[in-house]
């Protein structure tokens, strides 16, 4: 359930006391167990990963993998983190060689972060991994149950 929806007895309910148009609680429960089932296959499909690269220094590169120009105080608040955590994480990052801090272009004081080629590498196995999870995960639907995942998780906002 996200920040915005609490559920109070029988019926899920916006923060504001209205129920959610069209949601039973039986929709939440199995909305809530598919997405257990979705979570859980893909943080598998990177375990072996555990000990080598944490969580938080897996979602930094897909993050800044993804970015064009990314800074550290960017980084920070996509991370939900300090911006002295995050400068220690890009440290970490630095130090095993998947991440390189390079002035910006337009402003030589902006330092902006880019993954190495190791570091472009592995985001691109996670990347590929996480793909092949879900790929399994989704030939055990319905051709009318992909559609409708892949409709509904369009809609959400990162």
């Amino acid at each position: 359930m996200d920040q915005d929806t609490v559920r109070l007895g029988a019926a899920p309910l916006n923060r504001d006391g209205s129920q959610l148009p069209g949601m039973t609680p039986a929709d939440l429960d199995r909305a809530e167990a598919g997405l257990s089932a979705l979570l859980e296959a893909w943080q598998r499909a990177i375990e072996e990963l555990g000990a080598m690269v944490p969580p938080a220094q897996v979602r930094a590169l897909l993050i800044i993998g993804a970015a064009d120009e990314l800074n550290v105080t960017g980084l920070s608040r996509l991370l939900g983190a300090s911006p002295s955590a995050t400068s220690r994480l890009c440290d970490r990052l630095a130090a095993a060689g998947l991440l390189a801090r390079v002035p910006a272009a337009a402003s030589r004081r902006e330092i902006l972060l880019q993954l190495t080629e190791s570091g472009q590498r592995l985001a691109a196995w996670i990347r590929g991994q996480r793909r092949a999870a879900l790929l399994r995960v989704l030939e055990d639907l319905s051709p009318e149950g992909r559609s409708a995942l892949a409709r509904g998780l369009s809609e959400l906002r990162p």
